[in-house]
């Protein structure tokens, strides 16, 4: 999920969608023209061999610049970034010196160097490095089509770095046109290969109006588009189509099984680390291969193929780590260090002044097929909430999380990375708390709602404080939450009753256009940045993890619900709970 502005700017974009109607109607044609294309045997390319082409490729980096993750002795993170990442990249493009280099979208909003600088000093590096192309991601529309342009007129002010989405209509800000194309083409190895890129339409708080990203809800549309443009690129004398798409695996799946001519999906947006690449049989009954490289900096995927008999082979595939084994690149860190010079003196010593400890890994996801759906980020910012509040109960969704914290010392970074979405002029923070009033039954409709949107998008799911509640994932929605589990506090839910709740100014915004009634609305000068820096100061012991305060039936339904999670009164440390797997990601 990204951030959200004033409502009359981010749900402008409904009359731009209703504009393409039309449009959306012909390509929906085009996908079922290009199926055939594919089914009648077409295929494009000639039938040369080719030398070993090898493709560097990266996702999702979120202005993480500087390492993260496990503190060395000085506070300074040891994975990840990007001063550690250009490390990688120089070496394999030493060995490999027309290496393509990919970014699959997602540069801006997620540290504090994205507040501090919107996305400039990033995108600059990117054109040192020699990436050849970048998709354009949902959060490069975070802060509206404005401040991405501005980006672009001061970090890529020659177009040197193309940016590439086939699914944008720019008709009514066409100023964007000058840096974002549909695809390009490049010679490597004797291939000539084609590149286009995709933007997920379906996040509901990205602000791009009058910007129109295509394809929203309609999944035809965006397998239409991509049909098209691999098709164009065929016909343009690509032997090679690589799609740089910033959809999320799921749609990548879709995509590769239903749309022909596509050779290598290089993907974005769901933050998945693939070790070997996703092989799925598309429409020509030829492989097209699925790649992606986690988020932030954390690995640099190397994918090396070659062209023979008109068909891409797979010579060998490996994540490159980016770890405490790899040493900044000098000319990059140098850089960082300026930039974080910067930041500290608008925001203070936020890289080594140490806050708390957490003596495990806190995550933002809950184990896989784990029963205890809460995940250790979710209850510590939700318990933050409630805290500065003293609201009955408190929720997070999910998605408006955008990092875990890892073993060891928390600084304020760390902090605000897991809250980087939202922008606060006066502050240059992120969002504000809301409170409001709602009853049980519309507490009720509102996990019943939320449980129907995460099938879909994880980043819907709730996290909760003072609350607890199970729902069983086999049931049809709007009947999947076990009524007779929801606790408020130790109390069984009223569904009459009225309770006070503590959100995000973001998630108070979603309510009524989910349809969920609230009364009360009362907005907060708290930023949750400063708040979760309040709540670690008087709690710095941060022993948190999944405690089963919401649970899925289905997953070893055998296992009963343990006791609700205890008041705030008891600081988190006395308690016991369960960890997750992994964290700080």
């Amino acid at each position: 999920m990204s951030q959200h502005d004033e409502p009359s700017e981010r749900w402008s974009m409904s009359a731009g969608r209703r504009r393409t109607r039309g449009r959306r109607g012909a390509t929906r044609g085009i996908v079922l023209a290009v199926v055939l294309m594919g089914c009648l045997g077409w295929a494009g390319g000639a039938a040369a061999s080719s030398g070993v082409v090898t493709l560097l490729h990266v996702n999702d980096t979120h202005s993480y610049l500087d390492a993260y993750g496990p503190k060395d002795p000085y506070l300074d993170g040891t994975v990840g970034g990007m001063a550690k990442a250009a490390s990688v990249i120089a070496a394999e493009r030493a060995a490999a010196p027309d290496a393509l280099l990919l970014h699959a979208g997602d540069v801006f909003q997620g540290d504090f160097f994205f507040n501090a600088y919107f996305g400039v000093p990033e995108l600059q590096l990117m054109q040192q490095l020699g990436f050849d192309a970048m998709a354009v991601g949902n959060h490069e529309f975070a802060l509206g089509p404005d401040v991405l342009a501005v980006a672009l007129s001061e970090g890529d002010a020659d177009g040197a770095l193309p940016l590439l989405s086939a699914n944008l209509d720019m008709s009514g800000y066409p100023v964007l046109e000058s840096w974002i194309q549909p695809s390009i083409m490049k010679e490597v190895e004797g291939v000539t290969i084609g590149i286009f890129g995709m933007t997920t339409p379906d996040d509901p708080l990205e602000i791009p109006s009058p910007v129109v990203i295509l394809g929203a809800g309609d999944p035809t549309t965006v397998m239409g588009i991509a049909g098209l443009t691999a098709a164009q690129l065929r016909a343009a004398g690509a032997d090679v189509v690589i799609c740089l798409s910033h959809l999320g695996l799921t749609y990548d799946q879709a995509l590769a099984a239903n749309v022909p001519g596509i050779d290598i999906i290089v993907g974005g947006h769901s933050h998945d680390v693939l070790e070997q690449p996703l092989q799925v049989t598309n429409p020509e009954g030829k492989t097209t291969l699925i790649l992606q490289a986690g988020a932030h900096y954390r690995y640099v995927g190397r994918l090396r193929f070659t062209f023979d008999d008109g068909a891409v082979h797979m010579v060998d595939y490996t994540l490159l780590p980016v770890d405490k084994h790899v040493e900044p690149l000098p000319s990059v860190r140098a850089v960082v260090d300026q930039l974080k010079d910067g930041i500290e003196q608008i925001y203070g010593d936020v890289f080594h002044l140490e806050l708390a400890r957490a003596p495990q890994d806190i995550g933002v996801k809950p184990r896989p097929k784990s029963p205890w759906r809460d995940s250790g980020m979710g209850n510590l910012v939700a318990d933050a909430y409630r805290a500065k509040t003293d609201t009955d109960i408190a929720i997070k969704p999910n998605g408006l999380m955008s990092a875990g914290l890892s073993k060891g010392p928390v600084v304020g970074r760390d902090l605000f990375r897991c809250l980087s979405y939202g922008y606060d002029p006066e502050t240059g923070l992120g969002f504000r708390l809301v409170t409001f009033d709602i009853t049980g039954a519309e507490l009720v409709k509102t996990l019943e709602i939320t449980l129907v949107y995460s099938d879909i998008n994880y980043d819907f799911f709730l996290e909760v404080s003072g609350m607890s509640f199970a729902y069983d994932s086999r049931r049809d929605p709007g009947q999947r939450v076990l009524l007779d589990s929801i606790l408020i506090g130790s109390q069984p839910l009223d569904p009459f009753g009225t309770y006070s709740a503590t959100v995000d100014e973001a998630t108070a915004m979603l309510v009524p256009i989910m349809g969920i009634d609230v009364t009360n609305v009362q907005p907060w000068p708290d930023l949750e940045y400063n708040v979760l820096s309040e709540f670690v100061l008087e709690h710095p012991h941060l022993l948190y993890g999944s405690q089963g305060r919401i649970r899925d039936v289905a997953e070893h339904g055998r296992h009963r619900m343990r006791r609700p999670w205890p008041p705030l009164r008891h600081p988190p440390h006395l308690t016991r709970p369960r960890w997750e797997g992994s964290g700080g990601q």
